[in-house]
């Protein structure tokens, strides 16, 4: 009988110390192909087979956070296995009472469940909509582990954007305004350009201000990670600060949705452990936690002489061609002018679009304030325009996808357009998340998807067309209500 020994190296990697075929047969089991394998130059040069392979079978790292997976797959087949001491620690048990922080509204269920489970598990992905609070979530997890790290040791809380770093910031004096706990003395953040090094128990950080770090000892000071937004784990750049920080024993990942590829969840598997849902968003809506949502499909069906323009573009050209058109961009202002209340306009080029779409806003909207947020844009500004949009009901805020798809809380935002068309399931609901947190002033949140049928007289679909179907897809997925409306474009 084959025995497979479990040695720890470090928070981030264990050793399977058995024979070279054993570990070959399990490497297999977790190796996958990257989607799209077969076009990447190193695959048709013949230099790399489009394998990916987390477990090494030159030295047997496995990812921590694979273990519970890899010790299921030994004893389906009949393997034997032993572990060291180096996993005692996740028999320790972990007590903390959320109500000892006297927050200013009692947490929903499914906070306090990600809560447990966190201090159960001590590693965990956790999948909670979005707009359902994950800020509140974090701060209690935050709070819990304190008392149970060493003096010297510390807490990182990774977020994508720096807007959001000064969000979770000014989250945590929110939660704080009953208990008294000193945030600014014990948060610190890496924002505009600030120091990296800290004496304070707590860094809020982007995982980009952190990449650049060539220390490792740096990253060895943190004994808890919590990730916001953790569906960006399989970024290279996330992925070496986790493996990197080899003391970090508690690990969790929050998101509101995955991409559902192979390598994104097995990576964020690997770094933070098993994936689990605690609140879905048709849920949320249906216990009137998040706003009402009507999605209206507005498909510009264009000539037949546009389309024998537009019929041998490739995705680049057709993207091209569409940011730029001078009907769809006029339409976009149109539309933003005629809804009522605060409108978040999403387009993914700051140059080409971002920038033509500012100044016929300008023109179009006299009486609406106009806001261009973008990666350029000072994180003062954006929480400034933030809390404009709170206080105000005539703004209407551009903004690149990358910078406010994720994290920014807008809880006045009843409209949402989507000026850039895409079929990214996390950028989508992402989005579509901006416009669901409940307001007095907001019965529900509208999104105005835009698509473009540039087919003419052709069966052949154009991309973006098609791009369209898969967000139907998902929106039926959902269980959200849809109505379509054709427009045809002269």
């Amino acid at each position: 009988m084959s025995i497979i020994h479990f040695e720890t190296i470090n928070e981030s990697f264990v050793r399977l110390n058995t024979d070279i075929g054993i570990l070959r047969e399990i490497s297999g089991k977790f190796s996958f192909r990257v989607d799209g394998y077969q076009f990447m130059t190193r695959f048709k040069s013949g230099i790399w087979d489009g394998y990916i392979r987390p477990i090494n079978t030159k030295n047997g790292y496995c990812p921590k956070g694979l273990v519970p997976k890899v010790m299921q797959y030994i004893r389906d087949n009949g393997y034997e296995y032993t572990i060291d001491r180096g996993f005692d620690r996740f028999k320790e048990v972990v007590k903390f009472d959320y109500k000892t922080l006297n927050l200013p509204h009692e947490p929903h269920d499914y906070q306090i469940s990600a809560l447990d489970l966190f201090l159960t598990k001590k590693r965990q992905v956790i999948l909670s909509a979005t707009g359902s609070g994950k800020s509140m979530t974090i701060y209690m997890m935050t709070h819990a582990i304190l008392d149970y790290i060493e003096e010297h040791q510390k807490i990182l809380i990774v977020v994508p954007t720096v807007g959001l770093v000064s969000q979770m910031f000014n989250d945590f004096k929110d939660y704080s305004v009953n208990n008294g706990w000193d945030v600014d003395g014990n948060v610190h953040q890496i924002i505009g350009g600030k120091s990296k090094t800290t004496n304070k128990k707590i860094l809020i950080s982007t995982w980009q201000s952190l990449y650049a770090i060539k220390e490792n000892s740096y990253f060895e000071q943190f004994d808890a990670i919590i990730c916001d937004e953790v569906h960006c784990a399989a970024a290279a750049s996330l992925s070496a600060i986790m493996e990197r920080s080899t003391n970090a024993f508690y690990r969790v990942g929050v998101s509101g949705t995955l991409d559902g590829s192979q390598i994104a969840e097995t990576a964020l598997i690997g770094h933070f452990g098993p994936i689990r849902r605690v609140s879905s968003t048709s849920d949320l809506i249906d216990r009137k936690i998040l706003a009402e949502l009507k999605i209206f499909l507005l498909t510009l069906t264009y000539s037949e002489e546009i389309s024998k323009e537009t019929k041998y573009f490739d995705y680049a050209a057709e993207m091209d061609w569409l940011v730029r058109n001078e009907y769809r961009n006029n339409f976009i202002c149109r539309l933003a002018k005629t809804i009522n209340g605060n409108t978040l306009i999403l387009i993914q080029f700051i140059e080409k679009q971002g920038k033509v779409l500012e100044q016929k806003l300008k023109e179009i909207c006299p009486d609406k304030q106009v806001y261009f947020v973008y990666g350029g844009t000072d994180a003062e500004d954006r929480e400034s325009v933030r809390k404009i949009a709170e206080s105000h009901s005539n703004v209407i805020i551009l903004a690149s996808y990358p910078v406010f798809q994720a994290g920014v809380n807008i809880k006045n935002l009843p409209n949402l357009i989507l000026g850039s068309p895409t079929k990214s399931v996390i950028r989508l609901l992402q989005s579509i998340g901006r416009g669901l947190r409940k307001h007095d002033d907001k019965e529900y949140c509208r999104v105005y998807d835009i698509s473009d049928d540039l087919r003419g007289k052709r069966k052949k679909m154009n991309y973006t067309l098609k791009h369209c179907l898969e967000r139907i897809k998902i929106y039926q997925n959902e269980g959200f209500d849809v109505s379509e409306k054709i427009i045809n474009v002269k």
